[in-house]
């Protein structure tokens, strides 16, 4: 048989549990009471402008990755054609004349592949993140487009050369965030760049000619006209 002295250090526990839930109760009215207070002064509206905001700028940079990816993805098509006219260049290239060099279609990976992930962070969210990344990948492409040989160069359309990353990436906190989407189809353009790694690891050696006794008379014959 239980001790009927017990009973009352229950009836204090079960008294003092609901004191404290009575407590929590009332922090957490004063809790959304602020919140009300803060809603009040800021306005939904501010929450709101600030994300069409960021989307905004989301939105523009992932533009700017999608033109940007085409227009690497035309010059190296363009230096991809160069294997074909091997004829036309490998003299230059072999000997090693100014601007000569193997075409290489891997020379747009770099910038590509910093375009597609700039692209990526920024339909996560990650604003500044995708806008660090952007910067990065126009100096790669920079640098891919200075190294392009003048044959390839030569071929490039006017709107086919490199392009500083836009003044909103520059604006925008390292630490800034915006709204999700899903990935625009353009971002696929890298995986194809990607995909392409024709590259030619050694120039063709220049035939030589084989003199002939004649080929010497007629030499002889140039530099005395030459003269005359």
């Amino acid at each position: 048989m239980r001790s009927p002295n017990k009973k009352p250090e229950a009836n204090h526990r079960q008294s003092k549990s609901r004191r404290s839930s009575g407590s929590s109760g009332v922090e957490n009215d004063v809790d959304s009471a602020q919140l009300k207070k803060i809603g009040k002064v800021m306005g939904n509206q501010h929450v709101r402008d600030a994300l069409h905001g960021s989307s905004a700028q989301r939105d523009a940079l992932l533009q700017h990755i999608s033109e940007r990816l085409q227009v690497l993805r035309g010059a190296q098509q363009k230096e991809h054609l160069a294997f074909g006219r091997e004829r036309e260049w490998f003299k230059g290239v072999a000997k090693g004349a100014d601007g000569y060099h193997l075409p290489d279609t891997t020379r747009w990976h770099e910038s590509a592949q910093l375009y597609k992930k700039a692209g990526e962070s920024l339909c996560n969210g990650q604003l500044g993140r995708g806008a660090q990344l952007i910067k990065q990948a126009a100096a790669a492409e920079e640098a891919a487009f200075k190294s392009v040989p003048k044959f390839v160069k030569a071929d490039l359309e006017s709107n086919q050369q490199a392009e500083e990353a836009p003044e909103s990436a520059y604006m925008v906190n390292d630490e800034g965030s915006c709204t999700g989407r899903a990935k625009p189809a353009e971002l696929r353009i890298a995986d194809q760049i990607l995909n392409l790694q024709d590259k030619m690891e050694a120039t063709p050696p220049l035939p030589t000619k084989k003199r002939r006794w004649w080929d010497e008379d007629k030499e002889e014959e140039e530099e005395q006209e030459n003269d005359e």
